[in-house]
């Protein structure tokens, strides 16, 4: 029976360490809206058959409007397998409109676009991402 184990766990472990992982670095270049520190906002690689890991959005704080991050860090979302299907990168981002001063929620849902095979894929969000449903609440 133990002779016959390896064999049968060789195809599961090769499958395994046979996958490429998959990384998505998200930028930002913002230049109407600034991104409210206060408030959770936050991004998750949804693939099929997985459980997304939101991550939050971190940078300097503005130095005009200190409750807003001056300039965001890139974020990099990692899945220890490239899957199959598509990728959406999901996440509620509060923001405030630097010209006309409203605050806002927008609920970014963005198809990632990857090359076949790739281990790597870059995804840049601009204010035109930042267009969709305006949920307001009161700025400061």
């Amino acid at each position: 029976m133990r002779a016959l184990l390896p064999l049968l766990l060789a195809p599961l472990l090769a499958g395994v360490a046979g996958a490429a992982s998959l990384t998505v670095e998200v930028r930002f270049e913002l230049r109407s809206v600034l991104v409210n520190r206060e408030a959770p906002s936050t991004l998750a690689l949804h693939a099929p058959g997985r459980l997304p890991l939101p991550v939050k959005l971190r940078g300097p704080a503005s130095v005009t409007h200190p409750e807003s991050f001056g300039l965001l860090l890139p974020v990099r979302l990692t899945l220890p397998a490239a899957p199959g299907g598509e990728l959406r990168l999901r996440g509620p981002l509060f923001v405030c409109g630097v010209n006309e001063r409203l605050c806002r929620r927008v609920d970014l849902n963005l198809l990632v676009p990857r090359a076949a095979g790739a281990t790597f894929t870059r995804l840049t969000i601009t204010d035109a991402d930042l267009t969709g449903p305006r949920l307001l609440w009161p700025g400061r």
